[in-house]
């Protein structure tokens, strides 16, 4: 240990910190509902297709009650016209279809195989599963993480639990790296009777609706009404927004304001994906009021697009943010998308008000399952003070893990009077013959100038992986300057070693 400073490094075999207690990322897609129960390889229905059969009177609006808005609910209310009522249901499911390029849309799809799957599981005499609350849950935010009875305790997945007579149950949901909107303090209890009803209580409301909201990922589609008072049609809609359109091809490029990009965190979930997640800084100047000084409050739109190496370019992901512009009129949001094992480009995008512009980065997505020492980013973030509750609008959203909100920042650029934390994965490691484990040392440090100048002790583990974790380190006495964070490991069985590092700055 350095005579400068000591750190200490925790170890969480588990990856609490990560992901070890939760569903895979990629069981999120882009869809944010999971897909275990909204499988592939059903018939989907186009946005722009006729509205399904039972569409008469309010039927399909109830069919899908959690995932209404409570503006779209009152809009659907003040329509007399049966015509403007087919077109919202057109528009309604295009603002929640993650890729317009397909003539389907995905979620929708999505959508009638759950409730297709509710009604196997909770049709009872006379109502059907899927019109159940047990069945409207299950539609919005897919099956539990874990279900609690009376006397028992079940994974989701018993379905002997789930048929015959019913017993009052809890349902347990917890957050997941990457979700769209993490739950209040990381997990949502719903409480449902014998008649699958459940009562919903303040938090219980506020976290489905920030769901719902989170489906939404064409924002900028919305319900516009002609002079005559009717609904425009989808087409007429859509055709308004190239007026301002954002670039989606591979090589398209846009400008109206600088935009600079910085990748942050590159973190393996089980099904062999990724979740990439970073932050975008935008040079608003040019939108200060009159007056010189920033808007209070700006509502943009964040977009972020994967093209592999061979060109081809994955659904662009939009998400909604509201923040306020920083006094030296900057805006900062955040990004994050899952993607497979490769080589990509990255382009993200901000649309501020008519302002769009669009910036690129390259990023490696090493394959995580495959044999071998590996580590993922290492990344140095604040302590912050209590976190508000979880926003799907949240510009820092994108790194919310499971009940942690962090806040990193661009530049990696910190004062004195912060404290600050450092986080790795480490992955892999070849297993010992004798024990069939493996066993890896792993080391964190601060360097300045080439030195360290806090160090911890080097630990071992026998976990094909693991979290090394310091903070909040108070930066007091830290001399102002730059500094690099470094991760070493090593395979005590292959002897193969790996580093990461991250630099970072410590202002007066």
């Amino acid at each position: 240990m350095s005579r400068d400073h000591s750190i200490a490094v925790v170890f969480y075999p588990f990856l609490s910190f990560a992901y070890g207690m939760f569903a895979a990322v990629s069981d999120m897609r882009f869809l944010a509902i999971p897909l275990g129960c909204l499988s592939a390889g059903a018939i989907v229905v186009g946005a722009a297709a006729a509205p399904a059969a039972n569409t008469s009177g309010e039927r399909w609006f109830k069919e899908i009650r959690l995932l209404v808005l409570p503006d779209e609910e009152a809009l659907h209310a003040s329509l007399a016209d049966p015509a403007d009522r087919v077109e919202f249901e057109r528009i309604f499911w295009a603002r929640r279809d993650p890729d317009p390029m397909t003539p389907a849309n995905e979620f929708q799809g999505a959508v009638a195989r759950a409730r297709s799957r509710a009604d196997e599981r909770f049709t009872r005499s006379g109502q059907k599963g899927s019109d159940t609350d047990c069945g409207q849950l299950f539609v919005l935010l897919g099956e539990p993480t874990e279900v609690i009875g009376r006397e028992t305790k079940v994974h989701f997945d018993a379905a002997e639990a789930l048929r015959g007579s019913r017993r009052p149950e809890v349902w347990i949901y917890r957050s997941r790296p990457g979700d769209a909107v993490a739950f209040t303090g990381g997990e949502l209890r719903v409480a449902l009777d014998e008649e699958c009803r459940f009562a919903e209580g303040a938090r219980v409301r506020d976290d489905l609706l920030r769901v719902a909201r989170s489906k939404v990922v064409q924002p900028r589609l919305g319900y516009l009404k002609k002079p005559d008072g009717h609904l425009a049609r989808l087409e007429d809609v859509r055709a308004a927004l190239t007026a301002v359109p954002v670039p989606t091809a591979p090589g398209a490029t846009r400008a109206d304001f600088p935009l600079a990009l910085e990748p942050k965190m590159l973190l393996h979930t089980p099904g062999g994906e990724a979740y990439s997640a970073g932050l975008l800084r935008a040079d608003l100047k040019g939108l200060r009021a009159g007056d010189g000084a920033p808007p209070p409050a700006l509502d943009a739109t964040v977009t972020v697009q994967a093209v592999d190496a061979a060109g081809q370019a994955a659904p662009m992901i939009e998400r909604a943010v509201r923040a306020a512009v920083s006094a030296d009129g900057t805006f900062t949001a955040s990004y994050g998308l899952p993607l497979r094992p490769g080589r990509y480009v990255l382009r993200v995008g901000l649309l501020a008000g008519d302002k769009t512009s669009v910036a690129s980065t390259p990023i490696e997505v090493p394959d995580y399952d495959a044999p071998g020492l590996k580590l993922g980013s290492l990344l140095v973030y604040p302590e912050t003070s209590a976190a508000p509750p979880a926003d799907a609008r949240d510009p820092y959203s994108a790194f919310t893990v499971g009940a942690l909100r962090l806040h990193p920042r661009f530049g990696n650029v910190f004062a004195k009077v912060d404290s600050l934390h450092a986080v790795c994965v480490i992955y892999g490691g070849q297993p010992d013959a004798a024990t069939g484990k493996p066993s890896l040392r792993a080391r964190l440090s601060f360097n300045k100038e080439g030195r360290p100048v806090a160090m911890g002790q080097p630990e071992t583990f026998d976990t094909a992986s693991a979290v090394v974790s310091v903070g909040p380190v108070p930066l007091a006495d830290f001399t102002p300057g730059r500094y690099v964070a470094r991760v070493e490991a090593i395979d005590l069985v292959s002897g193969k070693s790996e580093t990461q590092e991250t630099a970072f700055e410590i202002q007066p």
